[in-house]
């Protein structure tokens, strides 16, 4: 015959298997990305974008507070100065 079973013998045990739950493709996904191409620009368009930094900087700070773009895509609330008024906009991050 079996021990008698505790509440808290039944609990570590669902905690265990809801540890456990999806570790194999949790696994995969993480060895895809660390074997995936770094995707960069390049060079000229590297320049490009430094030249343009650095002749019309973009005077925004941004915030973490997410929010949702038109597109649907997630982008980061920045506070910009417009007109003389600091407002609130969402941007892509």
């Amino acid at each position: 015959m079996y021990p008698p079973v505790s509440i808290s013998h039944l609990v570590v045990e669902s905690i265990e298997q809801d540890r456990h739950r999806g570790e194999g493709r949790r696994h995969d996904q993480r060895r895809a990305l660390l074997e995936a191409p770094v995707v960069r620009l390049s060079r000229p368009n590297r320049l490009r974008a430094a030249i343009k930094n650095a002749l019309a900087p973009d005077d925004h700070a941004l915030t973490d507070y997410p929010c949702r773009l038109p597109d649907g895509r997630i982008g980061r609330v920045a506070v910009v100065l417009d007109q003389g008024e600091w407002t609130l906009v969402c941007r892509v991050c």
